[in-house]
């Protein structure tokens, strides 16, 4: 086992000799007996030679005084260590943290430790690993991991919505669902590259439209400015909905989607922070 060349203990009485001009101070110091002080100081002189007597009184030689030095800044980073704030990891998709987590966040603080803070990180790479190789500490995401050796909490479901641009509200607002369903097969259909309009909707849109969207985000954007419609995770369009700036068109869809909090099964310490950002997300998921 690798060893310090000086016993810390050592370097502490070296460093306290450097602050102090005797036997006494230095052990009022090192909170220590004066008595029991002086068999340390003698084996500090004759192995290292960093204390000398000169006369009556112990001295620190130069070589001590640089000992004393980088104790003196070693005691100073621990502390400065000490005080950090530990800072929680959460990787999340974009479009969650974004519309969800990030503004959420003030709840969240209040159920942490008052030293903790948050960093959260935006990643499209393959999450399970971010976990397994501790790039990471907390996973939030709309399904459940496929690698054993994480444990996970289904916090909740939430569903798809068929949304619009907000001008259509006009032109929308008094049909029932059929005429409605046939308004909007005579608009553009803005798909997301990965689902399959018909398993959500009930039934294929009659006009596509030549944008196809990978990412939520994108796909959004796409309906908010008025190049279509869509189907949307409600998480996602929230705020969108509350703005104005997209409309509910109260279609019905057959899809729905589970969040669900991840950590490493052996970090027994992230289980119970997995609870409470569990309880945090639950709590807002449903508003």
């Amino acid at each position: 086992m690798v060893k310090f060349t000086v016993p810390t203990d050592y370097c502490l009485i070296i460093n306290a000799f450097n602050q102090a001009d005797s036997l006494r101070g230095a052990a009022a110091l090192l909170g220590t007996d004066p008595a029991s002080l002086v068999r340390k100081v003698q084996k500090i002189s004759i192995e290292f030679g960093y204390l000398q007597k000169q006369g009556n009184r112990w001295a620190v030689t130069e070589s001590g005084r640089r000992i004393a030095q980088w104790t003196e800044e070693t005691l100073q980073s621990q502390a400065e260590i000490a005080q950090e704030k530990s800072a929680l990891r959460i990787s999340s998709f974009s479009w969650l943290a974004e519309e969800r987590l990030i503004p959420e966040y003030h709840h969240l603080k209040k159920m942490l430790k008052p030293n903790q803070s948050c960093t959260f990180k935006i990643t499209a790479s393959n999450q399970e690993q971010e976990l397994i190789q501790g790039r990471t500490d907390l996973v939030i995401q709309g399904h459940a991991p496929t690698d054993p050796s994480i444990a996970y909490k289904k916090i909740s479901t939430y569903d798809w919505l068929v949304v619009a641009p907000y001008s259509w509200k006009s032109k929308t607002a008094h049909l029932d669902i059929s005429e409605l369903t046939e308004f909007l097969h005579k608009k553009h259909f803005i798909r997301h590259a990965n689902l399959n309009p018909e398993y959500a909707l009930g039934f294929h849109p009659l006009t596509n439209s030549n944008l196809i969207v990978d990412g939520v985000i994108g796909l959004r954007s796409a309906v908010t400015h008025e190049e279509g419609w869509s189907v949307l995770p409600a998480m996602s369009v929230h705020n969108y909905l509350r703005e104005k700036k997209l409309l509910n068109l109260n279609i019905k869809t057959f899809i729905k989607d589970e969040v669900s909090v991840w950590w490493i099964r052996s970090r027994k310490d992230m289980s119970e922070t997995a609870k409470i950002t569990a309880k945090w997300i639950s709590e807002f998921s449903i508003k």
